[in-house]
């Protein structure tokens, strides 16, 4: 049994990890109707994400630093039973104070979440098959959280706190079984020290790691957390928008979701496949046209009056958005020139996307209360913005 699991383990983490995923995404299309149902305002939905970005951009430093002397795997059960705990709290809030307090502790778990389904990969896949890996981990992400979107809609329309409950459970159930299964199999002898979480201070870790961010690097991960701004705005104001303004049903929100699972299997199997790996200048031409028809079906968006033309424009947004991850991943974690130098670009990484994630949760609750549609037109911008900032390498690799 244990030579089957280890011939096969990646793809178990595979299957694992697409469950894992499906687990954490339940409860999303039922949270516009939560706080619907309490009677919050609309900033109450993006300052309750930047919470729980902010202590994810804070703890994936941490889990990054953790994950050099401890199991991927044990890192992943830690955070999914810690995850399914936050997301009990949040089903059962009943004020802004209970919701921001559930949030903040959501990110801290959901911070181990990325660093650790991220880093399995850098240390455990063979060398020459870490980038096909990570592709298959972002269309896991893009998949999985569609089918979650979808079953946890359905499970909304019949009762929202059900939802959080069976997620709570099998989140649990998942961590335990990632444990039992893969981690007397990974190659690593577990110590862990003070330091490790001591020397986690954001700004010190970013500081320690000024030798990385030069040249190439360095401007992909400023798209990194451009980008992520943008993705933010769009998404979080979407997920409101169709029940605030079009007062869609969450079974609704999950059928979009589902449908962009699809667009993430189709556009990945055709884009991602035929692009060569192996030169980082097609990739980096690659993610300059995903970031103009990003931005190009953003500002559409924002014009869109009516349902129809407005969930059609915004799945082709979802369905490009499902190409930029795993191009962008691949180009930031390419460039590692060690096994420790890539658990600290992922942490960097994460760290840059959930940095990028609290702007664009703060700049939601702002311009949303202001004027709901200017959101996707200002995401539009800042993709344009992402555009112009990836022209600047171009020379260097021609």
């Amino acid at each position: 049994m244990k030579l089957l699991i280890e011939k096969n383990k990646m793809s178990i983490f595979v299957v694992l990890n697409l469950l894992l995923t499906i687990g954490m995404n339940l409860g999303h299309p039922v949270t516009p109707t939560l706080l619907k149902s309490l009677e919050l305002p609309p900033h109450v939905f993006g300052l309750s994400f930047a919470a729980m970005c902010l202590t994810n951009f804070i703890f994936a430093l941490v889990w990054s630093n953790v994950a050099n002397g401890m199991k991927k795997t044990r890192i992943l059960m830690i955070s999914s039973i810690g995850y399914a705990i936050a997301q009990l709290l949040f089903g059962y809030a009943l004020n802004r104070y209970s919701i921001y307090f559930a949030r903040l502790l959501s990110g801290i778990f959901a911070g181990g979440f990325q660093v650790g389904l991220m880093s399995y990969v850098v240390n455990e896949a063979p060398e020459d098959r870490q980038s096909h890996y990570i592709t298959i981990s972002s269309i896991i992400v893009s998949v999985g959280a569609a089918l979650g979107f979808f079953i946890g809609g359905y499970l909304g329309d019949v009762s929202v706190r059900l939802t959080f409950v069976i997620q709570a459970v099998f989140q649990i159930v998942l961590g335990i079984m990632f444990y039992l299964i893969l981690g007397s199999h990974e190659k690593i002898e577990e110590k862990m020290e003070w330091s490790m979480i001591r020397n986690s201070n954001p700004l010190k870790v970013l500081q320690s790691s000024r030798h990385l961010m030069k040249d190439v690097v360095l401007i992909l991960l400023i798209v990194t957390f451009t980008s992520s701004v943008g993705t933010t705005l769009f998404d979080q104001s979407f997920n409101y928008y169709i029940k605030d303004i079009f007062n869609f049903v969450p079974s609704q929100n999950g059928i979009i979701k589902a449908i962009t699972g699809l667009f993430a299997v189709v556009l990945n199997v055709v884009l991602i496949r035929r692009r060569n790996r192996k030169k980082q200048g097609v990739e980096l031409g690659l993610l300059k046209t995903v970031f103009i028809a990003m931005g190009s079906l953003a500002i559409i968006v924002s014009f869109s009056q009516t349902s129809k033309p407005f969930v059609g424009f915004a799945l082709a947004w979802f369905g490009m958005y499902t190409v930029m991850i795993p191009i962008l991943q691949n180009s930031v974690i390419s460039n590692k020139h060690s096994v420790e130098e890539g658990n600290q670009l992922a942490g960097l990484y994460n760290s840059l996307l959930m940095l990028g994630k609290i702007f664009g949760a703060l700049l939601t609750s702002l311009i949303y209360t202001i004027s709901p549609s200017s959101t996707f037109m200002f995401a539009g911008v800042i993709f344009i913005l992402s555009f112009i900032i990836l022209l600047k390498p171009e020379k260097r690799m021609k």
